[in-house]
């Protein structure tokens, strides 16, 4: 009779147990919403929304030092074409391949971004999501505020170490100061993009997150403009002969 109890019993306890791991699987493998929204179906039109984003990313950055004012918008539907269309095929993008990152997409809002991603392959992925607020640091040239509000792995809260480890990591690797603190709960890298430069040539004006759209602006200081080119200034018309 007590074993008949004790087998119940452990059986009882197997169930729970089981049912608990399908239950934590199954948050695990939950999908976003804003995630499955964000995705952009290939076709030639999500290939031509790549091509967008990546010349007027272009042409700011070619802006930068040539122009006073520089800057480029971004909306949603754009940025992940891109991501799906280019930046996977790229090869800066091998080293988020070996940490098992692909899919990456964002979804904008007001003053904050969702960002994401499949973590794994198969049956045993699941997809990051970070929800993060975005700023850059008043009266503080060129350097930009990223709070971490949420961390999930499907429907599951996580550590948000990792992003701001990476965060770190791409820093470091651009020769830009990365600071970490808490606010109000939440943890906050402080990322200087001037880096150890004394006198920047470049100043972000406005980094502005709208529902679909991102918006950049800046400006080159006087001293950083490059020289006039002799070869274009502009020509000297000759006098009409009579």
């Amino acid at each position: 009779m007590q074993k008949r109890k004790l087998f119940g019993l452990c059986g009882i306890t197997a169930l729970i147990l089981a049912g608990g791991v399908i239950a934590l699987g199954a948050l695990a493998k939950h999908e976003p919403s804003f995630y499955l929204q964000s995705q952009v179906a290939p076709s030639k039109e999500r290939t031509g929304l790549a091509l967008t984003f990546a010349s007027h990313f272009g042409q700011m950055m070619q802006d930068r030092g040539r122009k006073v004012i520089w800057g480029c918008n971004a909306t949603e539907a754009e940025m992940n074409s891109f991501f799906a269309e280019m930046l996977m095929q790229q090869g800066e993008a091998e080293g988020l391949r070996n940490l098992g990152i692909s899919a990456p997409s964002v979804f904008l809002e007001q003053d904050h971004l969702r960002l994401a991603f499949r973590y794994g392959s198969g049956w045993f992925s699941t997809i990051i999501s970070y929800e993060l607020k975005v700023w850059l640091v008043p009266k503080e040239p060129n350097v930009i505020a990223v709070e971490v509000l949420r961390a999930r792995a499907g429907a599951l809260p996580i550590s948000n170490h990792s992003i701001l480890r990476q965060l770190s990591e791409f820093g470091r690797k651009q020769n830009y100061r990365v600071t970490l603190y808490r606010h109000e709960g939440n943890s906050v890298a402080i990322i200087d993009l001037q880096g150890d430069q004394q006198q920047p040539k470049n100043v972000l004006t406005a980094l502005t997150i709208t529902p679909n759209l991102l918006s950049i602006r800046g400006r080159t200081l006087e001293h950083g403009l490059a020289p006039l080119d002799p070869t274009k200034e502009a020509k000297i018309i000759a006098p009409a002969k009579e």
